[in-house]
């Protein structure tokens, strides 16, 4: 059957509609090595990679669950000389989810320390080791440390009054000192019966900008039954986006979408990109992950095939998306936000749960521990 050419101009069409959602290009097949599973030993919940961050010609990995408080965690670290994993110190948290890097040093925010709630810890790698700050008040989650003005800041969720029956808040320390003392910068709201906290730090473009999220109940609705716990009350999880501009603190919200549970900031060359998760929270709705782009004064979003972003990682002028769709993953990677790159993971990858790039080598982390490499050709 011979197409007509206004037919075949709208499958043409189609096609490129399509290829434009799912990324314009695919990429080479990863084939991905293993190189160790570091973390077989521990309890099933310590074994997930939830980070992976190169730094001194060294893999360093974030591991643990601070839900199930599995600590405490020890700093791993893969030697490539050595091609071993060696570990390298040992942190009074139930698990590391984060690494932070700024000029010559890492940091580590203490997510859930093992010690009293009198203190929160900040953990920081410098040229003779690490060295331990023991010194955030009420810093029960230390969640993520930024450099900003020439200050030391942290984003946690900590409390009022006494430990116990107290009302959890979010706040952001400041440090002139280097972590020796701290100050509250800024502190959300609090009420009893919800929780509050600061999760992440991000500077851009003069600005410093905090995300969070508030758990509390909602206003009752016309179908209380879902969501309904004993007491009758539903309750949810929205997002918190706050802006200092060097003059104070102040509301920003820049996603526009509704019931926006979190946050997840990174910049990207002009642009602060914003991965946000949304829908009801529980375990019995069906949620969704969405990409948006802010340039500093409007925000768009960026279109992307998925039903999670599993993790981001911006190296240099290139963004790698590691997402799901299906049960199946793939990691996608762009330099301007339009044309895309796709590399589905082979089907025998289980649950990844982070990703780094040397600029020659891909790098997996997964749930049950095994961290996986992989060398890709020069683009």
């Amino acid at each position: 059957m011979r197409l007509s050419s206004r037919s075949a101009s709208i499958i043409v069409a189609l096609w490129f509609a399509a290829t434009a959602l799912l990324g314009e290009a695919r990429g080479e097949l990863l084939r991905f090595r293993p190189l160790g599973q570091p973390t077989a030993a521990k309890e099933e919940a310590a074994r997930k990679i939830n980070e992976l961050m190169l730094f001194q010609d060294r893999l360093y990995l974030g591991h643990g669950d601070w839900f199930k408080d599995t600590g405490p965690t020890d700093v791993i670290y893969y030697d490539f000389a050595q091609q071993k994993f060696v570990n390298e110190y040992t942190v009074d948290e139930e698990a590391i989810v984060r690494y932070r890097r700024y000029g010559n040093r890492l940091y580590l925010p203490g997510a859930d320390s093992t010690e009293s709630w009198e203190f929160g810890n900040l953990y920081v790698h410098e040229a003779s080791g690490w060295k331990k700050h023991r010194t955030i008040p009420r810093g029960l989650h230390v969640f993520d440390f930024a450099e900003f003005t020439d200050r030391w800041y942290v984003a946690t969720g900590s409390y009022i009054g006494p430990s116990e029956g107290r009302p959890a808040i979010g706040a952001i320390y400041s440090s002139e000192d280097q972590g020796a003392t701290w100050r509250y910068e800024f502190t959300t709201p609090s009420a009893f019966g919800a929780v509050y906290r600061l999760t992440a730090l991000m500077p851009y473009k003069g600005r410093l900008f905090a995300f969070g999220y508030a758990d509390g109940p909602m206003a009752r609705e016309s179908t209380p039954e879902q969501n309904q716990s004993d007491d009758g009350k539903q309750y949810n999880r929205v997002a918190r986006s706050f802006v200092h501009d060097g003059g104070g603190w102040f509301r920003a919200d820049i996603v526009s979408a509704s019931l926006v549970q979190t946050i997840e900031p990174h910049v990207f060359g002009d642009h602060l990109l914003l991965c946000a998760r949304i829908g009801r929270y529980g375990d019995q709705f069906k949620n969704q992950w969405q990409l948006f782009a802010h340039d500093g004064k409007n925000t768009r979003r960026v279109p992307l095939e998925c039903d999670q972003i599993v993790d981001t990682l911006v190296k240099n002028d290139r963004l790698m998306l590691l997402l799901a769709r299906q049960g199946k993953y793939s990691l996608v990677e762009s330099t301007d936000l339009a044309h895309w790159t796709h590399r589905d993971l082979a089907p025998d990858i289980k649950r990844p749960l982070s990703i780094e790039y040397d600029g020659t080598s891909y790098y997996l982390g997964l749930a049950d521990g095994t961290v996986l490499a992989a060398t890709a050709s020069v683009d």
